[in-house]
């Protein structure tokens, strides 16, 4: 929470459960049980709903601090966190996406990608970070799914422009965070291939299947054992001149071998009259 830049303290665990659940579910109805539920693991006390609402009563004032347009609204049995994009990040985060879809179907693939980027920015760490209740975690899972779309539709709109080199620095830290997206991980190996970097670009790969075998006990899918073969293929036919060259040698060889061959045939003759 920040109020111009400010950071506003939250103390307690359970106060940062209460407001992620506000949050999370901005601008919607959220019933005190789901509440309680976030709050406490399990077995809550028999004062949960009214510690629930002494809690909101004090969190109302820190919403409330530096806008006069947040508001913790009460309805029935429920309470409402009304606010706007510019008051929580994840709103702005789907605006933005929303944005660049529509700026990507219209063909305008600078902008959609301007946009994706901005609203990769928005983030500091990963949802909800610092705040542990397993309530949540289903939310938590959907934030970081929906991240992961981001990077990956954004990498797909630099490829499709041909800047694939300038993906590389970017992907990497990407692929470690997800060390067992295999999308992820054919993009970087397609990106570091594509600017010179085979070597690399086959290490990606062979480490995939690495940390996937001992790991997970599992094989990558087909697409990523057809981009090795494409790579492999492609590391093989690129340098013609190569081919040509291990041809001629070959066929060196194959004459050196002859003329040795004769020379021992007509050594061992000698021999055998010696």
């Amino acid at each position: 929470m920040r109020s111009d830049e400010a950071p506003i303290p939250l103390s307690g665990k359970r106060n940062r459960r209460l407001i992620a659940g506000l949050v999370v579910e901005a601008n919607q109805s959220v019933p005190v049980d789901r509440l309680i539920d976030i709050v406490w693991d399990e077995y809550p006390p028999a004062t949960a709903r009214q510690q629930i609402q002494n809690r909101l009563g004090r969190l109302r004032s820190l919403l409330l601090r530096g806008t006069s347009s947040l508001r913790l609204v009460r309805q029935g049995n429920c309470y409402v966190l009304e606010a706007t994009d510019e008051h929580i990040d994840g709103l702005r985060f789907r605006r933005l996406c929303a944005e660049a879809e529509i700026a990507r179907q219209q063909g305008r693939s600078d902008l959609a990608t301007g946009l994706l980027r901005d609203s990769l920015a928005l983030w500091r760490g990963n949802a909800m970070q610092d705040v542990d209740s397993p309530a949540l975690y289903a939310d938590v899972a959907h934030w970081e799914e929906s991240r992961l779309r981001v990077i990956e539709s954004l990498v797909d709109l630099e490829f499709a422009q041909g800047n694939t080199a300038a993906t590389i620095a970017e992907l990497q830290p990407w692929v470690a965070r997800h060390p067992y997206h295999e999308g992820l991980h054919c993009r970087l190996s397609e990106a570091l291939h594509a600017a010179g970097r085979t070597a690399e670009a086959l290490a990606v790969i062979r480490r995939l299947r690495h940390q996937l075998d001992q790991e997970l006990a599992v094989a990558p899918g087909p697409e990523v054992a057809e981009l090795e073969r494409r790579i492999l293929v492609g590391k093989e036919e690129a340098p013609a001149g190569a081919v040509q060259m291990d041809r001629r040698a070959a066929e060196a060889l194959h004459q050196a071998l002859t003329e040795t061959t004769r020379a021992l045939g007509i050594l061992t003759e000698a021999l055998a009259r010696v």
